[in-house]
């Protein structure tokens, strides 16, 4: 098994649950500062140019969503990342989907906004900033109940959220702050022995 990736928050979820999974895999450093992700020999496995990339046995799978999905159904006996309740399950792919619709998108808009050299466009991180106060109170809500993870036990979703939503955490986001109970989930997740080695993916 051979992990492509980076030091970023989609290329992390990877390595997290390859470290909950307890699986051996080799990592590959994509190194996108120096555009690797364009040469042709990544771009033959992803058309889309962007990491993760995830071979397994010969099987190439893109796109973070798809490879924690696969890793559940195909090495995850004991549904550690990927529950094998039937309701719980799907619960888990939920709120996979609800991340990479919602907060994934909006996130990475708001640091492309913040990065922008010169000027930057007010309304626009305005707007992104605004979503992703939303899509907060929407996770705030989930966990209202006081369940300890999205779908009650850890799962994908959890996995999918937390390289985000940390970055945000560790910024002293005010966002984040102002909810007690996202920033203890936020905590619950961090202090998971191999949610720390997949943090560290790739050194």
């Amino acid at each position: 098994m051979r992990l492509y990736t980076a030091a970023t928050p989609n290329g992390r979820k990877i390595s997290i649950a390859l470290e909950e999974l307890g699986l051996e895999y080799d990592t590959q450093w994509v190194h996108l500062d120096k555009e690797e992700q364009l040469e042709e020999s990544f771009l033959a496995m992803n058309p889309n140019h962007k990491i993760p990339v995830l071979e397994d046995d010969g099987q190439v799978i893109w796109e973070s969503g798809a490879i924690l999905l696969h890793l559940g159904e195909n090495h995850d006996p004991e549904g550690r990342i990927l529950p094998k309740d039937a309701k719980t399950r799907m619960e888990a792919i939920q709120y996979a989907f609800f991340q990479t619709g919602g907060v994934g998108p909006n996130l990475g808009r708001l640091g492309a906004a913040l990065r922008k050299e010169g000027e930057k466009n007010a309304e626009m991180i305005e707007i992104f900033l605004g979503e992703v106060k939303r899509l907060l109170g929407v996770i705030d809500r989930i966990l209202s109940d006081d369940r300890e993870y999205l779908a009650g036990p850890y799962s994908i979703g959890d996995i999918m959220h937390f390289p985000w939503l940390k970055i945000m955490q560790d910024l002293g986001a005010k966002e984040i702050s102002e909810l007690p109970r996202v920033e203890a989930w936020l905590n619950r997740i961090h202090d998971r022995p191999a949610v720390k080695r997949g943090m560290a993916v790739p050194e």
